[in-house]
């Protein structure tokens, strides 16, 4: 193939069904579909799973063309446990894979390089695949020093410093530094980061997400779809089951993922008599919109802290869905800012479960409010997160515009603001 004129580095990528991975397949293919030569160099995909996908193990599909982007992957170890400590293995492993590949010159420097965090471990590898005079930006979805915080593992708040220190020095070598939200930035300015920053959501597909009537007949349907990690705090989810339960005994929660948690969240639903909770495996993509639909509304739970870091990207697939949800976040937090700016989804406090499922009682009980936040939503998106919008942007960024400065998310933040309402 070509010399790539875009590179992506990335340990997440298609087929993953959930996380990182979208965005940045739909980053690489629309890069391709615009005429960009485009390379990804990833891993075997694993991802929300503890083990390699069946047909990649074996290295099957290391080296392909999907959608017009030259694919490479590498052998990877899964992520078999919760936890930062869990993913600094397989991390490091491709960070070392990535030194090699430089080394050994096996394949170019690129002139427009994009590399994801997490974890910071592919953005120090990726550093030497920059071609001279071309423009790295460095894509950060989680904060990881922040995340592990949160987390609130000993052995991972003793290496907090470290970390720190690390994604400081890092980030600082890039050109720019692409985040989901403004209280993200606002956390990776407070670590001494000095480059430029923008705002900049994971973009989504709404010609190939829309909204879709309720299945007639169907139950009052709350639904969780995603990773059944530490992270995003589940046991919120099964608490409000509980009382739901009681309360609402025709409420069906619908659970859809996997994860390191999810046998355990299993036998706990068992153990409990949570009768009302129903497992269903991810979709692939193409019936994305349909399980979407499926939710009168969505649930995004997170551990307490981590809203302060961190927007799931699934809350943007909800709202271009047209359907509403509830997260959990603190006052002030990326996820709170985000309801208050959209007007498309309710917070409410971290593990109270009480307010979960008073708020989710609440809303299928009133099909005008769920009208309205869901139409909020799709507003937000299509002025916001849409593809073309935010493909746009970056493009500018890997060109080398950097007319607006530091923070150039706020103008263009602000017109999406006005669309929405």
């Amino acid at each position: 193939m070509t010399q790539p004129s875009v590179l992506v580095i990335t340990r997440h990528y298609f087929p993953e069904p959930t996380g990182s991975a979208p965005p940045m397949t739909q980053l690489a293919e629309w890069m391709a579909r615009e005429g960009f030569p485009t390379r990804v160099v990833t891993v075997r995909p694993s991802y929300p799973t503890p083990h390699v996908f069946d047909g990649y193990a074996q290295g099957q599909r290391d080296r392909e063309t999907l959608n017009q982007v030259d694919v490479i992957r590498w052998p990877t170890n899964p992520v078999r446990g919760t936890g930062l400590l869990w993913r600094v293995g397989p991390e490091c492993r491709f960070m070392l894979q990535l030194w090699k590949a430089y080394l050994s010159n096996s394949f170019r420097p690129a002139r427009m390089l994009v590399s994801l965090s997490p974890s910071i471990f592919t953005v120090i590898g990726a550093l030497g695949f920059r071609a001279s005079g071309g423009r790295h930006i460095a894509v950060v979805h989680d904060i990881q020093s922040g995340l592990g915080q949160a987390l609130g593992s000993p052995a991972v708040k003793m290496l907090m410093l470290a970390l720190k220190r690390l994604e400081r020095w890092t980030l600082n070598r890039v050109d720019e530094v692409v985040v989901l939200s403004d209280s993200m930035a606002d956390a990776i300015r407070s670590l001494g980061v000095t480059r430029p920053i923008t705002v900049l959501p994971p973009q989504i597909d709404c010609s190939a997400i829309q909204p879709r009537p309720r299945a007639t007949g169907a139950p009052p349907t709350l639904m969780y779809s995603g990773n059944f990690g530490r992270k995003q705090g589940l046991q919120q989810v099964l608490d409000a089951a509980e009382l739901l339960k009681v309360r609402e005994p025709d409420i069906r929660i619908i659970m859809r993922g996997e994860g390191a948690l999810k046998s355990a969240i299993e036998q706990e639903i068992l153990t409990r008599g949570l009768t009302n909770i129903q497992f269903l495996p991810l979709v692939a993509e193409e019936e994305l919109c349909a399980s979407l639909a499926e939710g009168d509304v969505h649930l995004v739970p997170q551990i307490a802290d981590g809203g302060d870091f961190a927007v799931p990207s699934k809350a943007f697939a909800i709202m271009a869905a047209g359907r509403p949800f509830i997260a959990t976040g603190t006052p002030g937090s990326a996820i709170d800012r985000l309801a208050r700016a959209s007007g498309a989804f309710v917070c409410v406090p971290p593990f109270d479960s009480e307010a979960f499922a008073r708020t989710a009682a609440a809303l299928l009980r009133d099909d005008l409010r769920r009208a309205r936040l869901g139409e909020a939503g799709r507003r937000f998106v299509l002025g916001y997160a849409n593809t073309e919008v935010v493909m746009r942007r970056m493009v500018d960024l890997l060109e080398g515009d950097n007319s607006g400065g530091d923070h150039r998310h706020t103008e263009f933040e602000h017109k999406a603001l006005r669309a929405a309402h």
